[in-house]
């Protein structure tokens, strides 16, 4: 397709990968804790992430879309990094993009381990 990302850019999408897998580790930790029975977990975690891929934009750019879908994705912290990462892909590091998808990142892998370090000491383990 065309695309030659440069080695800084694959590093920085490595970085947002290790951010985001941090955040959703400690979420996922967090409503594992909260749920009744183990049962309950894949359907709980489904009926979150199903919406959340689309909405991401990581299929197809949001601005591809209808209006509304694309004020609805930028409710979602998605997909201010699946933007950060196509720009740093292209090479493009000083981009509001980049800066937006930094910000998110590391604000939402702050309030993540900080959710699920408080369930975990609530919980008694």
């Amino acid at each position: 397709m065309g695309l030659r990302a440069p080695l800084p850019g694959v590093l920085i999408g490595f970085g947002f990968v290790g951010l985001l897998t941090v955040s959703l580790a400690s979420l996922s930790y967090a409503l594992a804790m909260r749920v009744r029975t183990p049962q309950e977990f894949g359907p709980v975690i489904n009926s979150l992430t199903m919406p959340a891929m689309p909405l991401s934009g990581l299929m197809l750019p949001m601005t591809l879309g209808p209006r509304w879908l694309d004020v609805l994705s930028h409710l979602t912290p998605f997909r201010y990094l699946v933007d950060a990462v196509r720009d740093a892909y292209t090479g493009s590091y000083a981009t509001p993009h980049m800066l937006h998808g930094v910000l998110v990142a590391v604000g939402f892998a702050l309030v993540a381990v900080t959710v699920g370090t408080r369930v975990f000491r609530s919980a008694g383990a």
